[in-house]
């Protein structure tokens, strides 16, 4: 009992450090060593609870024992078991740190590890999990995992919603003073965190309406509730144009009078609400719409100029277009392409295909929409995409159990 009550008290902050609860604290104080925010930094959140959670896991794996060397041990674990996406993001990483080493030696700049530590550290939270899920002692370990995922996102969400109200210091910018003002008045506040909460509560609600996440109903409606005063407090059009499609796509997925019902008065609401807020940011094409098509132009001249091999992250990161400021295009696959060319973008592909579309069900073509569209609205990799890679081999393992299970009742 004692090593289950562990292994769930070190999988909570294990999944609260992979959707990046601990940024809302680490960032309010400017610790900037220690975060991965936009792919700024290499060490991850919790590092200390990380090494913890990794060393438990190879002490009660077999690896442990066969070996006297630590050291040989943890070599051996790491290598053997890989599977395919573990090796593609192999060899995807030593592409990118070649194009990185190459551009800077012509360009006379330097070679960095601004896009390639975000993915390392994303595969590091999903590596670690299917890896754990296999030694673990918790029942229903999918399920508890839900759950962590649910009640870390909500509190992650929780803590923003306060500190708007003012109720806890920190996160928006100079503009606090009048921050409950806007909110009241529907007019986005420019906070630290609103893109990643957003992009997180979009994942959350996908999880929620396709995988099933086992709580109370009460609990389940509090968390939509939220996932939905989130969206629309953020503003975030990136996850708000996907957050509808996803809810259409949900109804469609299981056409009944209800959900036709739904779809049509639904539609009609949002249809006036818009109507009657033609001006509103959230749809209309302002500044900001503006700059970021100017950017994505320009980006895609940039790549067109080296479309092969690309010109190293240094080069995207470093992107101007006539700005004082630095800009970043706001489109991963942008960036991407920008930085290591169309053969570098065809092995991300091989890389993302294992993880999120090894069946062609419609539920794994949903989830791979909602990553791809925070693909086409952002430009950094979140890390917590991965958890829908996590579901989505934590169900084929399921599947395969039961196929395994019927041939052996058969024989």
């Amino acid at each position: 009992m004692k090593r289950i009550n562990l292994e769930k008290i070190l999988l909570f902050f294990f999944v609260a450090a992979w959707v990046n609860l601990p940024g809302m604290v680490y960032e309010k104080w400017s610790l900037d060593i220690l975060t991965l925010g936009h792919g700024k930094n290499m060490i991850p959140y919790l590092l200390p609870l990380l090494l913890f959670f990794f060393c438990y896991y190879f002490y009660r794996s077999e690896w442990s024992t066969r070996f006297s060397n630590p050291f040989y041990g943890v070599a051996h674990m790491i290598v053997n078991k890989t599977r395919t996406e573990d090796k593609v993001l192999g060899v995807l990483i030593i592409y990118m740190i070649f194009i990185n080493h190459i551009t800077a030696i012509l360009d006379s700049s330097e070679s960095n590890l601004r896009m390639i530590m975000p993915l390392i550290t994303a595969h590091f939270f999903y590596w670690l999990y299917r890896r754990y899920s296999y030694i673990s002692k918790i029942d229903n370990l999918k399920d508890f995992f839900g759950q962590c995922i649910f009640f870390s996102v909500m509190i992650m969400l929780s803590l923003q919603m306060l500190m708007f109200l003012g109720f806890i210091p920190g996160l928006v910018d100079d503009t606090a003073a009048d921050t409950q003002e806007k909110l009241f008045n529907f007019i986005q506040v420019n906070g630290s965190h609103i893109a990643s909460s957003s992009y997180t509560a979009l994942i959350l609600l996908f999880l929620l309406l396709f995988y099933k996440i086992k709580l109370p109903a009460p609990i389940i409606l509090m968390g939509f509730v939220l996932i939905f005063i989130a969206l629309i407090v953020n503003q975030v059009r990136g996850a708000l144009l996907p957050a509808a499609i996803l809810l259409i796509l949900y109804s469609f997925g299981k056409l009944n009078f209800r959900n036709i019902l739904f779809l049509i008065v639904a539609t009609y609401l949002v249809a006036m609400f818009i109507y009657t807020n033609q001006d509103h940011r959230v749809f209309s094409f302002d500044s900001s719409a503006n700059e970021r098509v100017l950017l994505m132009t320009k980006t895609w001249e940039a790549f067109i100029e080296y479309p092969i091999f690309g010109q190293g992250s240094y080069f995207a990161q470093n992107l101007r277009f006539g700005f004082t400021t630095q800009f970043v295009v706001h489109n991963y696959y942008l960036r991407f392409l920008v930085s290591y060319g169309v053969i570098g973008f065809l092995i991300f592909l091989c890389y993302l295909q294992p993880l999120f579309l090894r069946r062609f069900t419609y539920r794994d073509i949903v989830g791979l929409f909602v990553v791809f569209s925070i693909f086409t609205f952002d430009a950094y990799l979140y890390w917590a995409i991965m958890i829908i890679a996590a579901f989505h081999n934590a169900d084929i393992n399921e599947v395969s159990l039961k196929k395994k299970e019927l041939i052996m009742k058969a024989a």
